[in-house]
């Protein structure tokens, strides 16, 4: 990255992230590039198994080690060799392209204030992670400690990071109460000392937000932060982070396969499938004018209100996608929404489209992006 690059929080190029299964290595994200500004919120938008969520681990540097713990229950002989051959690879400083085979872990760049994290060593890793690189997980319950108080949880964050013991009881009191203020829990100067089973999930779920904003981070990962809970607290919830996102000029990338979601938190989007990105643009592009077959056919799936008017006007009506997305255990030769589109020409099954910019700022994965009927 270079001086021009300063509003970048993070620039995510070419990153790959394969992990061993028992069908084999399965191609989880497959060689995306994105890019989140300084105050920026992007959304990563798509099916379940997608990627997303691997996208966010690779991101905190802990993909490998959860694909290699939970690769012990896959751990047939291929399996081993691939993980060997990983290991020799990355202390000659070698990719799969260099030795001609693919490889699981993460390969690429991820680029976080001008550094390239995957360089990165743990020891040093661990003073970005869940300080200037924190993370909202999907769910409350298997996240919070049931036999802690929220002030022991959330304070644990600041003192984690804190390798001087410069902060002060007071210092650390003062935080707590102000994040678990800014994510409107209310009475925090009695519930603090309550437990996760004393409170509803939404309320669990601000915790969580509030946990990864005390650090004042420069960058929040937020993972399908509304699950489990209703619509009302989600609207309170999105609001909230959007509200502090303004007051703090905090990077956002939001991972959801909801595009109420989206629409509501994003500025840009990244639409995923199989492990790809297909589409980029902005939030009203994306959802008003969607590009890629895929996209419109996932909008279509589950839509909003306004969505359904739109359709309702122009005679669509509201379908799954039908069949199923692509076995990633395999290489995929052409567009990985081939088998499933309504579009599809023989040359999509053998070729990956290139991902090219269709106007200004919006790019997708289709080379008949310009026969498509008007959405």
């Amino acid at each position: 990255m270079t001086a021009e690059d300063t509003d970048i929080t993070l620039r995510v190029e070419n990153l790959k992230a394969f992990y061993t299964s028992k069908a084999g290595l399965v191609r989880g994200v497959n060689n995306i590039s994105f890019v989140v500004r300084k105050g920026e919120s992007v959304g990563l938008f798509g099916e379940s198994g997608a990627g997303k969520t691997s996208v966010a681990m690779a991101i905190l540097g802990l993909f490998e080690n959860m694909s290699r713990y939970y690769s012990s229950t896959a751990a047939n002989e291929e399996n081993k060799r691939l993980w060997k051959l990983k290991d020799e690879a990355k202390k000659k400083g070698l990719t799969s392209e260099d030795i001609g085979e693919e490889l699981p872990g993460v390969e690429g760049h991820i680029w976080f204030k001008g550094e390239d994290l995957l360089t990165l060593e743990e020891k040093e890793f661990r003073k970005i992670r869940g300080n200037e690189i924190t993370y909202v997980p999907q769910g409350s319950t298997k996240s919070l400690n049931p036999y802690s108080t929220f002030e022991e949880q959330t304070a644990e964050v600041l003192r984690a990071h804190d390798e001087d013991n410069e902060l002060t009881d007071w210092h650390v009191m003062k935080r707590v109460l102000q994040s678990l203020d800014l994510v409107e829990l209310g009475d925090v100067d009695i519930r603090k000392d309550m437990k996760p089973s004393q409170f509803s999930v939404g309320e669990d779920q601000r915790v969580l937000i509030a946990m990864a904003l005390i650090p004042n981070p420069a960058l929040l990962i937020a993972d399908e932060p509304t699950t489990a809970v209703d619509m009302a607290i989600q609207l309170r919830i999105l609001e909230a982070i959007q509200i502090i996102r303004k007051d703090t000029d905090l990077s956002l990338l939001m991972i959801s396969n909801n595009q109420g979601t989206i629409s509501q938190t994003c500025d840009k989007v990244a639409v995923m499938t199989a492990g790809m990105i297909v589409e980029f643009g902005t939030t009203a592009t994306i959802m008003n004018s969607p590009g890629h077959p895929f996209t419109r056919a996932f909008i279509m799936s589950n839509p909003t209100m306004e969505i359904i008017r739109k359709m309702k006007e122009k005679g669509l009506r509201i379908r799954g996608i039908p069949g199923k997305p692509p076995d990633l255990s395999q290489p995929i030769i052409g567009c990985p929404f081939c088998e499933r589109c309504e579009y599809v020409e023989e040359e999509c099954k053998t070729k990956v489209p290139e991902f090219r910019e269709v106007e200004e700022g919006h790019f997708v994965m289709c080379r008949r992006f310009e026969e498509l009927p008007e959405w």
